[in-house]
């Protein structure tokens, strides 16, 4: 069973992924979620402290707890969300088990099951590609996921809706990837390509689970990254 914070934080994450609370509008008071869920202070202000560590919300004298700028919290972003204006395809899925080097190069423990996709990402009035990724996510987690799910709704959709994960951040390497590899470059069709702009990492939910290892390869031109430095 759920603990009462996390019951509030599911909450007060419902009204932002719905988008009931803008960007920049104020989430419900403390009184209020006490009135509502008939709790005492204390779990309702460890949730919105969660909400605080991840950078989702911010505390405002005198207005309360106020939605922050996906852009300005460098909140994880879905293909739909970062490209508007394409389209994905997801294939190859497959079921594979963690054996050493791929656990190294994932951190999933070796002889966990995990699935095994690709995706491809297009400009909807081009038909040129964006990104070319490989993900692994558990078994465990992901059960019944199926191709047909992934390009109806895509991954993120799955884990929220399908799934008692929640999602909470990412570790991610950016590096210049120098190649010429010709199975890359029949994948973005193009020839004149000279390398890739590569996002590594895994992506982790509330409670420290390992929910996906990903490697998204980037045609240059379409790599953009907005984010906020903070100095300790």
């Amino acid at each position: 069973m759920n603990k009462k914070w996390e019951i509030v934080f599911d909450y007060l994450m419902h009204l932002i992924r719905e988008n009931k609370v803008q960007p920049g509008e104020i989430l419900p008071s403390q009184n209020m979620l006490k009135t509502k869920f008939k709790y005492s202070e204390q779990p309702i202000r460890i949730a919105f402290n969660k909400l605080i560590e991840l950078q989702i919300v911010k505390p405002v004298n005198g207005k309360g707890y106020v939605v922050q700028e996906k852009i300005k919290n460098n909140l994880l972003f879905s293909f739909r969300e970062l490209f508007p204006n394409s389209i994905n395809k997801y294939y190859e899925l497959k079921e594979i088990k963690v054996d050493e080097s791929l656990s190294k190069k994932t951190n999933f423990y070796i002889g966990t099951d995990v699935y095994f996709f690709k995706c491809v990402r297009k400009d909807k009035d081009t038909n040129e590609v964006i990104l070319y990724q490989e993900s692994f996510v558990p078994k465990s987690i992901y059960k019944n996921l199926t191709l047909n799910y992934l390009n109806e709704n895509g991954l993120m959709k799955f884990v929220e809706s399908e799934t008692p994960s929640k999602v909470s951040h990412s570790s991610k390497k950016i590096y210049f990837e120098d190649t010429r590899d010709n199975e890359l470059l029949r994948i973005f069709n193009d020839d004149s390509l000279n390398g890739f702009i590569v996002d590594e990492g895994n992506v982790y939910g509330i409670f420290g689970e390992l929910l996906e290892y990903r490697l998204s390869r980037y045609k240059p031109k379409f790599f953009k990254w907005d984010f906020i430095e903070w100095r300790k």
